[in-house]
């Protein structure tokens, strides 16, 4: 009997191979995932297509579509050899908006106020830090050859700053699971379509979620960290600042050694000093993560005036956008992330602000 069984998991092995080749074959001839091109040290989710319901949203559009190409930004097909002008925006998941629509992520928007002359993509992978950044440029900026590069960076470092690290840098370089499975991807469009399946479904998870959208209401027994505890949560993060410097120093040196110009963009925050003129809530004593709004804002206004007095330093453009963006609950649908009308402000200031 037991022999009999063993005779039949191993017919089945047998089947599903032939099955999985025939697919394989299949796929390469009418795959709904075109070829790709094979990245060096971050390994990018190419020719994805996300359907977002974005049912819990409000200040989304519903049903948006979110789209990587072929080398795994959001936006045109990359040309590298383009006569127009060519930029690649970087950042984490402010910058990748993954929620957001094709039509209406600010890095787009930017493209259609810059004009037809200028090729623009979004490489903003979430939660992404300097650190991932640097391997993203290590591993593909020579291959792509982008006349600027647009930093928008802070808020994942500081995150990195008190988890002692971020999982997120390391998921797309270092040799786990999904490392593997990305790595499959580049031979076989088989496990790509799987993988393009599984991924659309995790969004879909993720656009429905009700935690998915902050909506401010008036706060009863505020609880707040002690001048004592604050006083150790910045000095962590004052203690932090050579590195982030030396990070986004990095940065820079990468970008000028491939003649690519850096321009970098301060990262705003919906808390701080202010009331909210949408919910005519007070954003500096609004309690956020068991601190002030206040004190959510001191920590990563070190990170924006660290990258500040750098550009200044070494004569390179920073944007202030974390100053120059009102803070209104309109613009963002939690506490960072930009809503559809925040990346239409945001386009607008950079598009402004960019060679000013």
């Amino acid at each position: 009997m037991l022999k009999g069984i063993f005779s039949k998991i191993i017919y089945l092995f047998y089947v599903l191979i032939i099955v999985a080749i025939a697919l394989e074959v299949f796929l390469r001839f009418f795959s709904p995932v075109p070829i790709r091109l094979k990245g060096n040290e971050v390994v990018l989710p190419k020719n994805q297509k996300y359907t977002l319901p974005n049912e819990k949203f409000t200040k989304l559009s519903k049903k948006a579509i979110h789209t990587k190409n072929s080398v795994g930004f959001r936006g045109e097909e990359w040309d590298v050899n383009s006569k127009r002008t060519k930029i690649i925006f970087i950042g984490g998941s402010t910058t990748e908006c993954f929620f957001i629509d094709d039509n209406k992520h600010w890095p787009f928007l930017v493209s259609k106020k810059l004009g037809p002359q200028f090729l623009v993509n979004n490489a903003g992978l979430n939660g992404h830090s300097t650190k991932g950044h640097i391997s993203l440029l290590n591993g593909y900026l020579s291959e792509l050859k982008p006349d600027y590069a647009f930093f928008l960076i802070g808020i994942n470092d500081m995150a990195t700053t008190e988890n002692g690290g971020n999982s997120f840098d390391t998921k797309l370089t270092e040799k786990n699971f999904e490392y593997y499975v990305l790595q499959i991807e580049e031979y076989s469009r088989l496990v790509n379509l799987i993988h393009s399946f599984y991924r659309s479904y995790q969004a879909f998870k993720l656009g429905v979620r009700d935690n998915a959208e902050w909506n401010l209401k008036k706060q009863y027994n505020q609880k707040y960290l002690t001048q004592d505890e604050m006083n150790k949560v910045l000095n962590l993060h004052k203690k932090a600042q050579i590195h982030y410097a030396e990070s986004v120093m990095t940065l820079i040196n990468i970008c000028k050694k491939n003649a690519v110009k850096p321009i970098f963009i301060t990262q705003p925050l919906l808390f701080g000093e202010g009331i909210d003129p949408t919910s005519g809530i007070d954003l500096g004593s609004y309690e956020v993560y068991n601190m002030s709004g206040k004190q959510y804002f001191q920590k990563l206004e070190m990170y924006n005036q660290t990258l500040s007095d750098l550009c200044k330093e070494q004569n390179i453009k920073c944007i202030d956008l974390a100053k120059l963006l009102p803070k209104d609950s309109k613009y963002f649908f939690d506490d960072m992330h930009f809503s559809d009308s925040g990346c239409v402000k945001v386009s607008e200031i950079i598009a402004e602000n960019w060679k000013n």
